[in-house]
């Protein structure tokens, strides 16, 4: 391979090296910060930095001193989303068991460590979550995340979280790989799994995997309430539990029929 072409292919998988980190990062990377987790030599990264914040993958942040993916990574997504067939065939289902629920529905699949949110119906019933399509929130902080997770063995998830640090957002947060595991396991056994405030103490959320034509684990849905909904006993943890499971199954089923 020519030598100018092969500096064409380091340049492009570095570049695509970038914009992978910074998907992880939704507040950003500082330029030493990258330098040190991709080990590229100082003045090629920045040349790379440059041409891609040309392009708009990437904005730097003055005042900050960061580095965030830009306005073309966010289109570029967004276009995915309009078109992926997976979010055509569950936005029914969420929006069904939004209505049936009177819950926060979410769709979403595992990204490193993060669940990945690609799609959410809000409840009609007034209350702020901090998920958003787009948003990135700790796997092991969900119930999303660890539906996700039912999809990888141990061995696997323990790959996934070898450089992790278990971030605790409350007492009730999954603060160990080895707590994770069990908990993971649990979920495979149950078939579905819960967020008792983990991340967000007044929520409750309920989660159960989606999966493709090979049984595969693809995506995971969710339905969210606040606490007092189950202690004003205005819906039930069952209630929620039976009818995600089976809007993840009538998803999953289509996915079968569709490929």
């Amino acid at each position: 391979m020519a030598e100018s072409v092969q500096g064409e292919v380091k340049s492009s998988v570095r570049t695509l090296q970038i914009l992978k980190l910074l998907s992880s990062y939704q507040a950003g990377l500082t330029f030493t910060e990258i330098q040190k987790y991709l080990e590229i030599p100082k003045s090629s990264l920045f040349v790379l930095l440059s041409t891609i914040q040309q392009e708009k993958w990437i904005e730097f942040d003055a005042k900050a001193n960061r580095f965030t993916l830009g306005i073309q990574a966010w289109e570029s997504t967004h276009q995915y989303l309009n078109g992926s067939q997976l979010i055509s065939i569950a936005e029914s289902h969420i929006t069904e068991m939004m209505n049936d629920l009177h819950s926060s529905v979410h769709l979403a699949v595992l990204s490193g460590c993060d669940a990945l949110y690609l799609a959410q119906i809000k409840s009609d019933r007034s209350y702020d979550l901090p998920s958003k399509v787009g948003a990135r929130l700790p796997a092991q902080a969900t119930a999303l995340g660890k539906s996700l997770l039912t999809g990888y063995s141990d061995d696997e998830i323990k790959a996934i979280f070898k450089n992790s640090v278990f971030k605790k957002f409350n007492s009730s947060t999954i603060g160990s790989l080895d707590q994770l595991l069990k908990e993971v396991n649990k979920v495979r056994i149950q078939g579905f799994s819960e967020s008792n405030g983990e991340l967000v103490e007044r929520f409750y959320c309920v989660a159960a995997p989606v999966t493709d034509g090979n049984g595969k684990v693809i995506a995971a849905i969710s339905s969210t309430v606040p606490k007092r909904y189950l202690e004003e006993k205005k819906i039930t943890k069952v209630r929620m539990q039976e009818c995600v499971q089976d809007e993840a199954r009538q998803v999953s089923e289509e996915l079968r029929a569709y490929s």
